[in-house]
Order: C-alpha cells, then structure tokens, then sequence
C-alpha cells in the first residue's frame, strides 16, 4: 500500500455520517477509520472479493454493479483506500465501513 497522502483524510472527513451507523458509533467508528489510516478499506475490499470468489458474496458487494466491482477492484490493486471511501459512500455503503471498523479493528484499537 502506497503512503497515504492528504487526500485520504480529506476524504474521510467529508465522508458523510453514515445513517444506518447508531450515532453513538458515529464517533467511534470514525476514530478508529482516522487512526488506521486506510487498513480498514484494503481489509474490507479483500475480504469482500475472497468472499465473491467463493460464491459466498457479501450483500452490499453483490449489489454494486460490475463497474463499480471493478473500481473497487482497481483501487484495491492500486493501494488507494480514499477511492474505496469514494466508492463506497457513492453507493450508500459508508456505514459497511463504520461496522467493519469497529468489528474487526476495535480491539486492535483499544487494547
């Protein structure tokens, strides 16, 4: 993965607040997204295709149409997590990253 540059955090700051994201894990989801600066996105994408590749599809992945699968694709192999959260947002799909964030790197972050 690339050294994230300015544009990833500007990015996630304009990232809106997930509506489907209970507001007490608005801040807390977000927190943890800022403070491991784009692991999430790469962590989420791969996970997501490995899983497509099975046949076992996550519902949100299956439901993006093949140009959107391979942008999220592209950027995956471009180490470019701010087009992931571009991506993902785009398609109402934010709130997949805060849910990620805090069930597989909460206690990366806390411990």
């Amino acid at each position: 993965m690339q050294p994230l540059s300015y544009y990833y955090y500007n990015v996630l700051e304009g990232l809106e607040k997930p509506y489907d994201v209970p507001s007490a894990h608005l801040q807390e989801g977000y927190d943890i997204l800022y403070r491991h600066g784009g692991r999430i996105e790469m962590d989420l994408v791969r996970k997501a295709e490995d899983s497509n590749a099975q046949g076992e599809p996550y519902y949100w992945y299956e439901a993006l149409d093949a140009e959107q699968q391979a942008k999220l694709h592209k950027a995956l192999d471009d180490g470019n997590p701010a087009k992931i959260l571009k991506i993902m947002q785009r398609n109402g799909y934010a709130g997949i990253l805060y849910h990620h964030a805090r069930e597989h790197f909460r206690a990366v972050s806390t411990g």
